[in-house]
């Protein structure tokens, strides 16, 4: 495939000679990037007022070889009859597809199907702005448990495979429309079409100019003001188009003009980007080759993406300090709008909190004597119970909607836990049907529990009965056996004599809530809360940057493990329960006729005798459950309590 029309064939072409010439653009009067800068994750905002060179601001390019000879066929896309009757009605051009190319049915199809747009947009990288940033609720209330808070590309899950498959159907659609573009070129296709009954399947709309178009809207986000007036004279859409009808467009003098101008604004670590870009296009312009090129124009909108996340996250990092002082004011701002138009619901969750309230009372020795600290004490014995229980939750109340995912993960770790507990259990207990004893406990249980803990992460995302985690069970099981086989005997191999009793053992304690889950259970909860609470008294007096940077400085612990991680846990869980009490208890202390019925008409009939709707969510589902209220609730003091 020839990308570059021959000299002869310009001569033949006499009459064409002035159309056709050279019309180079304008370099980028900004100066090159040093290759000692220092290689950095900051933003490197470089002056270029002093690199204007006015000697050679006005000279023109040599032509590069990859440019296109000749005017390309294009024609309007056929209307229909309504169309046709409206005189403001108008179509996009469509490029037929030269039948002497010989393109297979896969690029025909590709050509018609691919999306017309790149992969990156202003509009897709629009919620990397600063306002999108500031206004986005779910990034406000991460800051506050992650440090290290950063955007990064969303290709996981199917949603991500989806994109990547869109993005390579561009790319490849990209390709074939450049190579019909040199196709027409090398074989000077004029405007008359070589079959005027050609249907549409054998045309296509273009894509250059809409990439065109979206390169200029994303540089113009990226780069300051001051540069805006060479980013629309050296990328106007309609020149270069004609340019590429004319065959006189100089695109590695783009590429270059382009590295120079992300250099100067891109931080350092990008740069190695810019230069492969350069190289690929001049590469593909030279051996002619489209697909290279192309991969030159990936690079490009690769180094776009990665200038739009490095700005974001460097104003995530600037801005982390006021997204977290502000949470509170600005979630309950958020909420007090929603409950107002009732968007949003929080009788099931304040019914919860009462059924606690009235838990807890009746487990009281004396009711009357409670510290200012135990209504939020109640809070944390309810997110025990969701957390610890065996089977899993259908969700957690409506007022944790931005905690949902933090408290699954804490339910995973905590469960991960008992479960730990439940294979150290069978495992010394073969020991001692053995009639053996360890001679250093503490060591084998450090070494038993790294070996088996990292096979339980791989049963977090599976239900208990399910076809993996019975088979991730057998695994555990094998391991166990393995080491039961080396504390007793020393020896490597399992017979199967070992492995059967404890697979069998393992199998039923992990799929029902037998009397040894409840034991462990019960152990864990008393551990939890007892951590839980003592973090939660100190966070109840601090503000919400005080309280993350106080868990980054927190001293190790020097106990076991396990200690580590349950006092891990409970900081978190701490951390959450009190920021939620500070945002909910004055909106409930202050919209109390909002949300449901009047408290104090409910105490006066004595408690609520009706089944109440308690509606809980998981990610974006919702389910609903009946609470069947079998004898009246209290209902305690919620103005004195803000709930």
């Amino acid at each position: 495939m020839d990308l570059q029309k021959t000299k002869e064939a310009r001569r033949e072409t006499p009459g064409k000679q002035e159309e056709t010439t050279e019309c180079s653009l304008e370099s980028y009067p900004g100066k090159g990037h040093s290759k000692n800068s220092p290689k950095n994750d900051s933003l490197d905002h470089r002056d270029t007022d002093n690199a204007k060179d006015p000697i050679n601001r006005n000279q023109r390019r040599p032509p590069s070889k990859f440019a296109y000879d000749g005017s390309l066929q294009i024609r309007p896309a056929p209307l229909s009859a309504t169309s046709r009757a409206s005189s403001s009605s108008f179509s996009k051009p469509m490029i037929d597809i030269p039948k002497a190319l010989g393109l297979g049915s896969k690029e025909q199809k590709l050509l018609e199907v691919a999306k017309r747009c790149p992969p990156v947009t202003k509009s897709t990288l629009s919620e990397l702005d600063l306002p999108c940033i500031m206004s986005n609720i779910n990034l406000r209330m991460d800051a506050n448990f992650d440090r290290d808070l950063h955007f990064k590309p969303d290709l996981d899950g199917e949603k991500g495979r989806r994109k990547r498959k869109e993005a390579a159907d561009y790319w490849e659609a990209m390709a074939v429309e450049i190579t019909i573009y040199a196709f027409c070129a090398t074989h000077q296709i004029t405007g008359v079409r070589e079959d005027p009954l050609t249907d549409q399947q054998q045309s296509f709309e273009p894509r250059l100019p809409t990439m065109f178009e979206t390169l200029q809207d994303v540089l113009k986000t990226l780069v300051p003001e001051r540069d805006h007036p060479s980013v629309m004279q050296n990328l106007e859409v309609s020149l270069l188009m004609q340019q590429i009808q004319k065959g006189v467009l100089d695109m590695v003098g783009v590429a270059n003009w382009l590295a120079t101008l992300l250099k100067t604004h891109c931080a350092p670590m990008r740069d190695e980007w810019a230069d492969r870009m350069v190289a690929q296009i001049s590469t593909g312009s030279q051996s002619q080759d489209s697909f290279e090129v192309v991969r030159g124009l990936q690079t490009l909108f690769a180094i776009l993406e990665a200038m739009k996340l490095d700005v974001a996250n460097h104003q995530i990092r600037a801005f982390r300090v006021l997204l977290i002082e502000d949470t509170v004011p600005f979630l309950q701002e958020y909420f007090r709008g929603k409950m107002q138009k009732d968007n949003f619901r929080v009788e099931s969750s304040r019914v919860w909190y009462l059924g606690l309230w009235e838990r807890e009372l009746q487990s009281m020795e004396k009711p009357t004597q409670s510290d200012s600290f135990w209504p939020l004490s109640v809070l944390f014995h309810g997110l025990s119970d969701f957390l610890l229980q065996f089977h899993s939750p259908d969700g957690f109340p409506e007022t944790f909607v931005f905690d949902s995912d933090r408290l699954w993960q804490l339910r995973a770790c905590l469960q991960n836990l008992i479960n730990l507990d439940i294979c150290w259990f069978i495992f010394e207990s073969y020991i001692h049907t053995q009639k053996r004893y360890l001679s250093a406990p503490a060591q084998t249980y450090a070494t038993f529990r790294s070996r088996i803990g990292s096979l339980m992460e791989a049963n977090e995302e599976c239900p208990r009965g399910a076809p993996r985690w019975l088979k991730n069970v057998r695994c555990i099981a094998l391991e166990i056996a393995r080491f039961a086989c080396a504390a007793c005997c020393g020896e490597s191999m399992v017979s199967d004599s070992v492995i059967a009793p404890i697979e069998a053992a393992l199998e039923w304690h992990l799929s029902n809530e037998s009397g040894i889950f409840q034991f462990f259970q019960a152990s864990l909860r008393e551990k939890l809360l007892s951590a839980t609470s003592a973090s939660a008294k100190k966070y109840l007096n601090m503000s919400p940057l005080a309280i993350c940077d106080s868990q980054r400085h927190h001293p190790q612990s020097s106990g076991s493990q396990q200690h580590h991680d349950i006092e891990r846990i409970s900081m978190r869980l701490a951390h959450m329960g009190v920021l939620h009490w500070k945002v909910w208890a004055p909106i409930l202390r202050g919209c109390a006729a909002l949300i449901g019925k009047d408290v104090r008409k409910l105490k006066a009939k004595g408690g609520v005798h009706e089944p109440c709707q308690l509606t809980f969510s998981r990610g974006s589902t919702q389910r609903s459950t009946q609470l069947n209220q079998r004898k009246p609730l209290y209902f305690p003091n919620v103005y004195a309590l803000g709930l």
